[in-house]
């Protein structure tokens, strides 16, 4: 089957008029990106895998940390999705495909594309970055605060024309050439960013996610995260409460009663704080805005690249 070509995706529809959600919402970017004009990266890639059917992209799945856990959230999906499907062709290819990707014996089979049906099924890559300021990372906006929570993006359309601000098109633009900075990478990850450009110069921004970090000095340590502002702040009090006591436990050292009584009182203080910065008991807590954007090309979202894969390996099964 031959599937349409991305229409638009190295286009930027700029509107002179937007509906007034999305005004709002665009010119709260401009006053964040003349605030906080340095563009950070944020760690490594997010990998999932996006579905076209006739002329549409729709992220299915976002949130795996390399490929090969993207390929294991594919044959999970492709699974469940069989079991619905009423023809047999099709749902023998789903299986099919499902068994490549996530095999009972052997290892899995490093492929990112599937076309199965009238569908076509893609591993993606979506890279992550932070507005800076003066040394000051972007919190939350606003707007945020109607964030749906769905930090997987399942159904998300991926629409590169969808009329845009012009500081969201600016921004865009920002992104399109931006590459590693010389010495933080390999070679061939800065060689990989550059082919990236050429065979896939559309961007497109997705929702963001968020990260509660703690900062001490001018060093800043991710601590959790969350899908909304308020879903990040409570996993950051949950943080001392739930996760460090579980840890000490199973490091054979269980904390003393004092130590619990001193994470209970920063989590109250957590809670307690208004805002997306929270000092509590001598310590720097901040809920932090983490952008993503996918690159687009001619016939669709971009795939893995080979670093990728080097990266985070393939699971062997023994």
């Amino acid at each position: 089957m031959t599937f349409p070509l991305m229409h638009g995706y190295d286009h930027i529809n700029v509107a002179a008029r937007l509906d007034p959600v999305a005004d709002v919402r665009d010119r709260e970017l401009g006053e964040r990106m003349l605030r906080y004009p340095k563009i950070f990266p944020a760690g490594s890639p997010e990998f999932g895998y996006a579905v076209q059917f006739t002329k549409e992209w729709r992220i299915a799945s976002l949130g795996a940390d390399g490929p090969a856990t993207a390929r294991y959230s594919l044959a999970m999906d492709l699974r469940t999705a069989a079991a619905k499907e009423a023809d047999a062709a099709t749902v023998q290819a789903m299986l099919s495909a499902a068994g490549r990707l996530d095999p009972e014996e052997g290892e899995q089979l490093a492929k990112d594309e599937w076309e199965i049906g009238d569908r076509r099924y893609r591993v993606v890559r979506v890279e992550k970055f932070i507005l800076l300021g003066d040394r000051v990372m972007e919190p939350p906006r606003s707007t945020d605060a109607d964030l749906a929570a769905n930090g997987l993006l399942r159904d998300h359309l991926i629409d590169p024309s969808a009329p845009c601000g012009q500081w969201e098109a600016q921004l865009r633009l920002n992104l399109v050439g931006r590459l590693p900075v010389p010495g933080t990478v390999p070679d061939m990850v800065r060689t990989e960013a550059r082919h990236a450009i050429q065979t896939h110069p559309g961007v497109v921004l997705l929702p963001p996610a968020f990260i509660a970090v703690e900062v001490d000095g001018e060093a800043w340590a991710p601590l959790t995260g969350g899908d909304d502002p308020e879903e990040a702040r409570d996993r950051l009090a949950r943080h001392f409460t739930d996760l460090m006591p579980r840890l000490r436990e199973f490091q054979g050292d269980p904390p003393s009663p004092a130590e619990l009584a001193e994470w209970a009182a920063i989590a109250d203080g957590i809670r307690a704080t208004p805002g997306h910065h929270f000092t509590v008991r001598g310590r720097d807590f901040r809920t932090v805005r983490v952008c993503r954007m996918l690159r687009l090309g001619r016939d669709g979202p971009e795939a893995p690249r080979p670093s990728d894969q080097d990266r985070y390996g393939l699971p062997t099964f023994g």
